[in-house]
């Protein structure tokens, strides 16, 4: 939870007072651990009416949303359920604060979500579910401080781009059991591919999807979210913390944008009424308080440390991405129109209406620390056209990838050399070097424009931004056109899918000289992990943030161990 600025025996005093015993703060004294208690809360002996678990999500200072899944048996389907809910200040729901009844209906998958609220601030809950003598596991959550209360500290764990056939869900485990306060979700919870030889399909692993289909239909998009909600991990990672969600491309299909994406052809049907299934199921698993149905930045206000704003880069806005082969000739690459296409000031990733409200948002707020939950990476990471050209050979099969990494490897001595000084460079040097591209134009990169409007509301703040979608683990200094620091982005490594490793066909004792050419290669890039899974943990104060990557060194069987990657203080 999180520390009020007052002294420890006076919140201690108070807590008592007012809970009878319930200590409100686990980082403060230490929330009353049971482990019988856990042990038997994980048995799902009782709760044969619940098996996909529970979670709760969007957690404000007076409300927090709570959500199951009812299990119908054969002579239950079709019909209304009538689902009692319980939540309470200590565990044994012996101090409860809200109970009901709400209906679990088939037009909604039997999927339950109550938004709790009038709710006391900051404090720490339980909650269960029930039906009969079916019981859910017992689910913990919390409320946030008040917007205008001072916080010490907060703790936010990042994950993403979890692909269930790839691996088991060993970094949900590690989130569950770390300190974090809250969980933020940066989208691919789910993947819509499907069938043998799709992306991250692995037989040996017997997790293929189900269906074993790319989804299309309302029925295979819940299929999908079910199959997901039977993993352990998930159903933990989900019982011991609140979740704050955006989607981005896969809960849709791949490389979405506003009127189509990549993964969906014209036999596939509609692509509005496709999104508009994917979206239903993602709100019956994933529920969300926003105002449209569409609508998914929102932010939270956690006390006067931080106030996190959380975007939509893939749906709602998202012009269709440029597409850099269509600039290459017989006669080479179109660097003139390739620019103009990509400084054009009317392509939008956001759209005007989510840039104007996150500029307010953003510039009425006078919280320590703006910190900005969106998808895709927001720093520039441009290389040397040469590069990318040679990259987008060996996808061909022109040329090798040792090939590639031949090249990389003598781009970098050039850059190196540039770098110390050496004036003995030719221009044709200078010009390998400084001739560069955006890597990716599904990014921030190629949405430049709208970047450039979104800094001008993050000048003169304490800027954090996370992002996801890439798989890897990435730390970028952010700069604006003209070069002045914005803040600094951690992009989180994936959960499950596999990144530049894979895609690039990095031999293991090739990736630490790949890393850090690249750091040498993009100005501003000041870290990169290319082929570990994992998570990012940030631990905000009025002085600094902290942010540690954190990995598991094994996703083929359950047993894993987690190692701390580089850490990161960063003091705006």
């Amino acid at each position: 939870m999180y520390r009020k600025l007052e002294s420890r025996r006076a919140f201690l005093a108070k807590s008592i007072l007012a809970s009878g015993g319930v200590i409100l703060s686990s980082q403060l004294v230490g929330l009353e651990k049971n482990n019988e208690w856990e042990m038997s809360n994980l048995d799902g002996s009782k709760g044969y009416h619940f098996l996909h678990g529970v979670g709760s999500f969007d957690p404000i200072a007076s409300a927090v949303i709570i959500w199951t899944r009812f299990t119908p048996t054969e002579a239950l389907v079709g019909q209304s359920i009538q689902v009692r809910f319980e939540v309470s200040k200590n565990h044994r729901f012996t101090q409860l604060v809200a109970e009901g009844v709400v209906e679990a209906l088939p037009k909604h998958d039997y999927t339950v979500m109550v938004d709790v609220n009038h709710l006391p601030s900051n404090s720490k809950f339980f909650y269960r579910f029930s039906y009969e003598n079916a019981q859910s596991v017992v689910g913990e959550t919390l409320t946030l401080p008040e917007p205008s209360a001072a916080v010490s500290e907060l703790t936010i764990a990042v994950c993403s781009c979890s692909n269930y056939p790839t691996g088991y869900f060993n970094v949900y485990d590690a989130i569950a059991k770390s300190e974090a306060d809250v969980v933020l979700h940066l989208g691919d919870y789910i993947y819509e591919y499907g069938g043998p030889e799709s992306y991250g399909d692995n037989p040996a692993l017997k997790r293929q999807h189900d269906p074993y289909n790319e989804i299309l239909t309302l029925e295979e998009y819940r299929k999908r979210y079910r199959q997901y909600r039977t993993d352990e991990s998930l159903q933990l990672v989900h019982q011991k913390k609140p979740f704050i969600v955006v989607w981005d491309d896969h809960e849709v299909a791949n490389d979405a944008f506003k009127e189509g994406a990549e993964n969906h052809q014209e036999n596939e049907g509609d692509f509005e009424e496709r999104k508009t299934l994917a979206i239903k199921v993602h709100d019956e698993y994933l529920p969300i308080r926003r105002a449209s149905s569409s609508t998914i930045y929102r932010n939270f206000e956690f006390g006067t440390l931080v106030n996190l704003v959380m975007l939509d880069t893939r749906i709602v806005g998202r012009d269709r991405q440029i597409d850099i082969k269509s600039f290459f000739s017989p006669e080479g690459f179109n660097t003139a129109d390739f620019s103009l296409a990509l400084a054009d000031p009317s392509r939008r990733l956001l759209g005007e209406t989510q840039l104007n409200w996150a500029a307010k948002t953003i510039t009425s707020s006078s919280a320590t620390w703006q910190v900005l939950g969106q998808q895709v990476l927001m720093g520039k990471l441009f290389l040397p056209a040469e590069l990318l050209v040679a990259n987008a050979n060996a996808e061909t099969g022109k040329i090798s990838r040792a090939e590639v990494l031949t090249l990389q490897t003598e781009l970098t001595q050039l850059k190196s050399r540039l770098l110390q000084g050496d004036t003995s460079l030719s221009a044709i040097d200078l010009e390998r070097i400084k001739t560069l591209v955006p890597y990716n134009l599904d990014a921030w990169d190629g949405y430049f424009a709208e970047r450039e409007m979104l800094y001008d509301s993050l000048r003169d703040k304490k800027v954090v931004v996370f992002a996801g979608d890439t798989h890897n683990a990435w730390h970028n200094e952010l700069q604006d056109v003209n070069g002045m620091k914005i803040g600094e982005e951690f992009a989180t490594p994936s959960v499950t899918s596999s990144g530049l490793e894979n895609y690039l066909e990095l031999e293991t004792e090739n990736i630490p000289s790949f890393e850090e050419s690249l750091q040498i290669l993009i100005d501003n890039l000041k870290y990169l992990d290319a082929s570990r899974r994992g998570f990012l943990l940030t631990h905000f104060t009025s002085t600094t943030a902290k942010t540690s990557y954190r990995f598991v060194d094994n996703i083929h069987t359950q047993s894993y161990e987690v190692a701390e990657g580089k850490s990161i203080s960063y003091s705006g």
